[in-house]
């Protein structure tokens, strides 16, 4: 039998419970204060803790991160960001042109992730916008309550391991590889980054 070709069954329907889901936390959010969004960090911490499981506290995350976003930066996530936040989440490619928001997108996954206490590592292809994202980016971590690292060339090992030890950091493609290749080659963990 042939597929009909005007029945959408898009990345959009799979991820539209979800959306619906996001956008229904929406107007209790913004109810309230700094502080109470911010200790909704902690409570979801809590709450990964206990279940151990990531994908009962997507919607909720994503929508905190949503509201820390437009009171640090100004910025809201729209529903296609959101859908590329939950694609990134689940381990594919969000292909996205540019200035459609892949920075602000990447908050999503980074935030819920940064929940399990592992650590994230954002990567990205230069310094410049490894620095850029993380001073920027960095405001809506922050806010929740979150640290941040920022991996740059002339790191000494020392700075390397404080910053790998945040929640979440920001490396290049190429200072990431290097760190793995030098750990895998260390005869200590002393010498692990």
């Amino acid at each position: 039998m042939l597929k009909n070709p005007f029945i959408k069954n898009s990345v959009t329907n799979q991820y539209q419970t979800l959306i619906n889901q996001i956008n229904a936390l929406e107007n209790n959010l913004k109810t309230l204060t700094d502080t109470d969004l911010r200790n909704k960090t902690f409570q979801l911490k809590n709450q990964y803790q206990e279940k151990r499981n990531l994908d009962s506290l997507i919607a909720e995350a994503f929508a905190i991160t949503r509201e820390a976003s437009f009171r640090t930066l100004g910025l809201r996530h729209f529903d296609v960001q959101l859908i590329g936040g939950l694609v990134l989440n689940s381990g594919k490619i969000s292909e996205m042109r540019t200035g459609e928001g892949k920075t602000l997108v990447a908050t999503l996954p980074a935030y819920l992730n940064a929940l399990t206490n592992k650590g994230v590592h954002v990567v990205t292809v230069n310094d410049y916008l490894a620095s850029r994202d993380q001073i920027s980016m960095g405001q809506i971590y922050r806010f929740l309550g979150l640290d941040t690292g920022l991996i740059q060339e002339d790191m000494s090992f020392l700075e390397r391991q404080q910053n790998y030890r945040a929640d979440i950091t920001y490396v290049t493609n190429n200072e990431v590889a290097f760190d793995y290749l030098r750990d895998n080659m260390a005869s200590n963990l002393n010498q692990v980054v």
